[in-house]
């Protein structure tokens, strides 16, 4: 006759088999988690091993092929650097934009070639209400730039200056729009918040939450691993097969 499994038994079977599944993935986080604090991301990118192709200056025949307002804007510049002379259209209207080898960008003019200064509120406010695509209203319009003392950790690493456009919406989108360019340099809603609340406690970065090589999470990634591979190593032992004891020789009564 089966004997049945009481409770206790029971739990204590479900409990080991259930913590050999969550070691094990424990142990496979940590592990990935150790390797992405030790390595550098310029090496997993490739970076550290590739030629980075640049942009080349422009020659003298590709600016005199430009319109000649713009040859003068260029010309006034005096800069030698000029890679890339665009016309492009943001959401305001055709704009040239002038920039160096490295991408940066040196000069913005109209369609006439005049220096065009930053965009302004009403502007960002267009463009933000133009990318959106739900009905909303605005609910503040607020400028960053270099001096500003606290840029919102949402824009972190973004270029400055910059507008930061407030919706209001259920899903409390801000739009970050270049305020040189009036490009749009970033997105936030509460879904995106809610990530990157995890990708801070997964990175272990609660400053600027985007560095895997931190200490922090180096030693804690050692201590999981240590954790999840000392309870594979009880789990085994408790059901590796026990050696018998030793009994001790039966005496003989008529010795």
């Amino acid at each position: 006759m089966k004997r049945k499994l009481k409770p206790r038994k029971f739990t204590y079977t479900a409990h080991r088999y259930l913590a050999l599944i969550i070691a094990l993935q424990l142990l496979a986080w940590s592990v990935g988690g150790f390797i992405f604090s030790v390595l550098d991301i310029n090496a997993v990118r490739g970076v550290a091993d590739a030629h980075m192709i640049t942009n080349a200056p422009l020659d003298s025949n590709s600016i005199n092929a430009l319109p000649e307002t713009i040859q003068a804007a260029i010309k006034d510049l005096n800069n030698p650097d000029i890679a890339v002379v665009t016309l492009t259209d943001r959401g305001l209207g055709p704009h040239w934009e002038i920039r160096n080898t490295s991408s940066k960008l040196l000069l913005r003019l109209d369609q006439l070639g005049t220096p065009t200064n930053l965009i302004t509120p009403q502007d960002a406010e267009f463009i933000a209400l133009r990318d959106f695509t739900h009905e909303s209203t605005i609910a503040s319009t607020i400028l960053f730039d270099e001096s500003s003392e606290s840029i919102p950790t949402e824009y972190r690493e973004g270029p400055l200056p910059a507008y930061q456009v407030k919706l209001d919406h259920p899903k409390h989108p801000h739009i970050y729009i270049d305020a040189n360019l009036g490009r749009i340099t970033a997105r936030r809603n509460d879904n995106w918040r809610t990530f990157d609340f995890f990708w801070m406690l997964h990175t272990m970065d609660y400053k600027n939450r985007d560095n895997f090589n931190t200490p922090l999470l180096t030693i804690a990634s050692l201590l999981a691993i240590l954790t999840a591979i000392t309870g594979i190593a009880l789990w085994i032992w408790r059901i590796a097969p026990k050696r018998k004891r030793s009994t001790k020789p039966a005496q003989n009564p008529t010795a």
